[in-house]
């Protein structure tokens, strides 16, 4: 088309309608003839019909934005959402549903399931009775009144109720099976097992029967009869995975793995096109912890069904807890190739270059993924793994409490909010946080482990005790029950009864560190340091290849001022294993305080290039900097540490001092200061720093309490009286600055500060 000829494109024309305005105007036609709500309503039914359900929704939100007040729009939502599980979006249409309509008496019944269902017996038990009273015949009705009993404990009205319920409608199989549930609850097996019966001869083309009978038989231990009802049920609907997995559960908790694999097989080759049922025999074994057998089926079905990408996920996430990496990201990359933008596969890939030692790649991964689902809880899991890697603790924290937020129910994340706790020392968020792990995942031991040691932490060794008994009733033959017992008993001033429990630990273990370490405190407690000594050098010689008694005999010799022979055992250590970061800090430490701070570099070093993205070595490192001298070093190395974890509280007071004391800028130091103020409000140093931060940027009113709070913690410190000393000058305030003077001067006459006051004297 050629716009040049078209005079409208070249001058403004006022007469002339633009193509684009034409159809604007062609649209707001066509909407304006079509604002019948009823039409959308017919569209979402038969969107509803056709298993459309996201589509439906669109339909009878329209019709709801046209009649806000019709009630027929928000029920169909409200069923909608039901049949999508979407349960708190049904809960509130159908409650508007009611608003509008009081007696849409299946509106009201569905809402008094759904509130049963949510814990709310009471108000389903009001909404029942609502409804028998303008429908006094309704069995629904009947039935929803007697679970309501049922939930809140009034059983023997329940039953009642439930064979009223009967006596409206004695041709319903349903009622006959609510009845016998009721009475299995209430011991009364020969009522429920009639009842079962008779559901059966009302409709035996139903599965429900014969599924309630096999549980109902399983639980008396009558197998061969709940066989016979399973595999009753399975003949009823071959097509139906759930029969067959039922009778195959049932035949592995009698240990006859065999028939259970077959019946798995047979669903897997018979409902080939169902994924339901071919996924059920892996599924089986990944329940069971046969993790190499899960491996070896979803292979298989990941060949088989390429296209099914929750196969290839399970398969992918089976490699990675193989260690196969390598496999794991090739598959996962072609499967993000079919998928495109899927955050699940995206999140998967994160989690595997987190594995693979590529944490900045993760962080990257794991954002774009986060950016298309906000809401997976799986992804801010692993987002945080990223961050703590990148040496970023705090942010790790608030990912890991966004991903608790959204799945209440994760263990992983909880023992990682736990572990964080620890590492913080608070023992109170401990306690709350191993409190969530012991109710999501009741069957780990490091829920009870965490909860005892925050009560130990707190003076409550009774309530550790009692976590610690219900650690032995979980793991009994695990030393970490003894040893855990005897970390209280040294808490609680009984040694002996500590190495008791140490010992027995090592009895389960001959080579628990922690029970070594353990009675190693006992010999140091009791000045036993030959015995210690001993213990450790005879466990070496059990085992000399075990870097971690090398470790732990350095700690000893440091502990004991042995510092040569410390330093002879963390070389050991670096023989043995020659990536341990621990016994490199530990020589860079002894070195340093020998004065030899070449040495403490190169260990340090070493060490950052082993952990890259912990900020806390460069800190370390940095300080040796200064020890020596090299402040253009100290300061690039907090700079450092700073990329990697930007709000780092020692760094930024450590780097705003070094600014302040060598000509840096002082408003780039006021800032670093006041994050390092945020982060340690608490410590003395962090207020110097920001006292002397705000004297070179002029503020000298706002200095000087400061400098006070930091002297009212440590009186004896020469440097922060000198600072307040100056800023009381620049105050004005002579005669108190004077008297800071001649105390720093008092405190160490021979100091360079003590000189610096006499000049300022």
């Amino acid at each position: 088309m050629n716009f040049a000829k078209d005079p409208s494109v070249r001058k403004n024309n006022p007469g002339r309608i633009g193509p684009m305005l034409a159809l604007v105007l062609l649209v707001t036609l066509l909407l304006g003839c079509n604002r019948d709500p009823q039409k959308f309503i017919d569209k979402g039914n038969l969107s509803f019909q056709q298993g459309k359900y996201p589509e439906a929704l669109i339909f009878y939100g329209r019709a709801a934005q046209l009649n806000p007040r019709l009630p027929e729009a928000h029920y169909k939502l409200a069923q909608t959402h039901l049949r999508m599980k979407s349960w708190p979006a049904a809960h509130a249409e159908l409650q508007r549903t009611v608003e509008l309509q009081p007696e849409n008496w299946q509106a009201q019944l569905d809402l008094g399931r759904l509130e049963l269902v949510g814990g709310k017996a009471q108000d389903a038990r009001d909404r029942s009775q609502l409804i028998l009273k303008s429908n006094p015949s309704s069995a629904d009705a009947q039935l929803l009144l007697a679970d309501s009993d049922a939930a809140l404990g009034n059983l023997t009205a329940a039953i009642e109720e439930a064979n009223a319920a009967i006596a409206m409608a004695p041709d319903r199989a349903a009622s006959y099976l609510n009845l016998a549930q009721l009475q299995t609850r209430n011991g009364d097996t020969k009522g429920a097992e009639a009842n079962m019966l008779k559901a059966q001869s009302l409709d035996p083309k139903s599965t429900v029967p014969y599924m309630l009978l096999g549980a109902f038989y399983f639980h008396l231990k009558r197998i061969s009869e709940a066989e016979k009802q399973f595999q009753s049920a399975i003949a009823v609907a071959p097509e139906d995975p759930a029969p067959r997995a039922a009778l195959a559960g049932m035949y592995s908790s009698q240990n006859e793995d065999g028939k259970a694999e077959q019946v798995l097989t047979d669903a897997k080759n018979q409902l080939s096109s169902n994924p339901a049922a071919y996924r059920l025999l892996g599924d089986s074994y990944l329940a069971q912890g046969k993790i190499d057998k899960a491996l070896a089926e979803f292979s298989s079905l990941s060949a088989q069904y390429p296209n099914d990408s929750s196969v290839q996920k399970t398969y992918i996430q089976l490699l990675v807890l193989k260690n196969r990496l390598d496999e794991a990201a090739s598959l996962n990359e072609a499967l993000l190739s079919k998928t495109h933008s899927d955050p699940d596969v995206l999140v998967q890939k994160g989690q595997i270059q987190l594995l693979q030692q590529k944490p900045d790649a993760a962080f990257s991964t794991l954002q774009s993924a986060l950016s298309i689902a906000p809401n997976n809880a799986i992804g801010h899991y692993q987002l945080g793994l990223a961050l703590a890697a990148k040496g970023n603790p705090q942010q790790a924290e608030k990912e890991w409490r966004q991903a608790v937020r959204i799945r209440p129910a994760y263990p992983e994340a909880w023992l990682a909010l736990a572990k964080r706790a620890s590492q913080k020392s608070d023992w109170r968020e401990l306690e709350d946080m191993s409190d969530q792990l012991k109710k999501f995942a009741p069957r780990s031991s490091e829920g009870y482990l965490f909860h005892a040691t925050a009560r130990i932490n707190q003076g409550d060794p009774l309530g550790a005790e009692a976590d610690l008994l219900n650690l032995q009733r979980i793991a009994p033959d695990s030393p970490m029950y003894y040893a855990k017992m005897g970390d209280l008993r040294m808490a609680q001033r009984k040694p002996d009864e500590a190495e008791s429990f140490f010992r027995q630990a090592l009895q389960r273990d001959s080579a628990n560190i922690e029970a070594i370490v353990g009675i190693i405190r006992v010999d140091l407690n009791k000045n036993k340091i030959a015995d210690a000594t001993k213990l450790i050098q005879d466990q070496i010689r059990k085992n000399p290849d075990n870097a971690s008694l090398y470790l732990v005999q350095g700690e000893l010799q440091i502990q004991t001022k042995q510092f040569p022979e410390a330093e002879i055992s963390l070389t050991r250590v670096l023989e043995l294993e020659k990536s341990s970061v621990a016994a490199m800090l530990r020589l860079a430490q002894l070195n340093a305080a020998k004065g030899q701070f070449d040495k403490s570099v190169s260990y340090y070093q070493n060490a950052s290039e082993l952990s890259p993205h912990d900020a806390r070595i460069l800190i370390s490192l940095g300080e040796v900097f200064e020890q020596a001298g090299n402040w253009q070093q100290a300061q690039a190395t907090y700079q450092k540490a700073l990329t990697i974890s930007a709000e780092n509280p020692i760094a930024s007071n450590n780097l705003a001092y070094l600014l302040l004391e060598h000509g840096g800028s002082p408003s780039v130091a006021l800032t670093l200061a006041q994050t390092a103020r945020r982060g340690l409000p608490n410590v003395p140093n962090s207020a110097d720093t920001l006292g002397w931060a705000y004297y070179n940027n002029g503020a000298y009113s706002v200095a000087a309490p400061l400098f006070e709070e930091a002297i009212k913690a440590i009186p004896n410190n020469q440097t922060y009286r000198l600072h307040l000393g100056m800023t009381y000058q620049k105050l004005s305030d002579d005669a108190r600055a004077k008297a800071e003077f001649e105390k720093v001067i008092a405190l160490n006459p021979s100091s360079p500060i003590a000189d610096q006051a006499r000049r300022l004297l």
